[in-house]
């Protein structure tokens, strides 16, 4: 008797673990390859996507996600329209250029609550004001949202663009052509500082665009239409791990950087020095809208004078409401 009970537990175990394994084989089954493309090569809010790996977020909402490295916002909406990708990063009103050239994309969600752009230079070319740029020179890589938003950033400013030489470089190059004083100043993102103080060291100065009249939305997530039609709940499940990966690197920023330290495919990078830009890019990123609405969520007036001011330096090809660019429907609600 004793025997045949222990031969039925025995049989109870092999069948639980079996059933085990066939869920997990059904659940790597239904796994979905994810392509991301970013809007720069690896940076530290990047560094999120990787945390989201490492934790299993991803993998719980059935996404095998593949990182790419992009060449600017400009790029990364031309490859999404093209479908090169699934999902991808790029600045909101280069997103929302492209589409009053007819392009069939959406903006999903926020990454940026509140823009990063502006302008590094050295405090000896004397740029304190927008007016201290007219006769310099700025490095602008071609694919930058920087080049698309700059006419609205002048007409705001009443500055002549004009007489401001826009120099063609490379995004890893911004640093350099400032340092050696081939460019009187650069085009980055704020949340790049503490690479160029590293570059440059304390002689470095910043005009951030959020001083000086550009209220607008950074950078979001962007999906062509077909996608959206197509897969609805895979855009879903990628927001709601991605804005898990958010809320995570909010509470543990050195796991964050962490995880993509090292990773297969990340170039090298100094761990304090993207540890520090981290905290740069979450006071962007989890704001009191954050705290009101969740992560990512698209306030539609905030929305609207990101399409005005772009529409204000000359880019748009036609007039453009919110509700034609972005969506709501798929955000997940994860409060900070």
């Amino acid at each position: 008797m004793l025997k045949r009970k222990m031969r039925t537990a025995m049989a109870a175990v092999v069948a639980a673990v079996t059933m085990l394994g066939v869920e997990r084989a059904s659940a790597q089954a239904e796994t979905e390859d994810l392509v991301l493309l970013l809007n720069w090569f690896h940076l530290a809010d990047h560094s999120i996507y990787y945390l989201g790996m490492e934790r299993g977020y991803y993998e719980e909402e059935g996404i095998r996600l593949i990182v790419r490295r992009g060449y600017g916002s400009g790029d990364t909406t031309k490859k999404m329209e093209l479908q090169q990708a699934t999902i991808g990063v790029a600045e909101t009103g280069v997103v929302v250029t492209a589409i009053s050239k007819g392009a069939d994309l959406r903006l999903l969600g926020i990454i940026f609550d509140k823009p990063v752009n502006g302008i590094f230079s050295l405090k000896s070319a004397g740029i304190e004001t927008p007016a201290d740029l007219e006769g310099k020179s700025i490095g602008a890589p071609p694919g930058d949202s920087h080049v698309t938003l700059w006419p609205a950033f002048c007409a705001a400013n009443e500055i002549d663009c004009d007489t401001i030489q826009l120099i063609n470089i490379q995004p890893e190059g911004k640093q350099a052509i400032v340092a050696s004083g081939q460019a009187d100043a650069a085009f980055d993102a704020y949340t790049g500082l503490n690479i160029w103080k590293k570059a440059l060291g304390d002689e470095v100065t910043y005009l951030d665009w959020s001083d000086w009249g550009i209220a607008l939305y950074g950078h979001g997530y962007v999906a062509h239409t077909d996608l959206i039609e197509a897969d609805p709940d895979l855009i879903e499940r990628f927001l709601r791990a991605t804005y898990r990966s958010w809320k995570a690197a909010y509470e543990d920023p050195d796991a964050s950087i962490d995880a993509m330290y090292g990773a297969d495919g990340v170039q090298t990078f100094d761990r304090d020095v993207y540890r520090a830009n981290l905290d740069l890019i979450l006071d962007r990123v989890i704001t009191e809208r954050s705290e009101e609405y969740g992560i990512g969520w698209i306030v539609p007036e905030l929305m609207q004078s990101t399409i005005d001011l772009t529409a204000l330096g000359g880019q748009l090809d036609r007039e453009l409401t919110a509700d034609e660019v972005f969506t709501n429907e798929f955000n997940p609600k994860i409060y900070p």
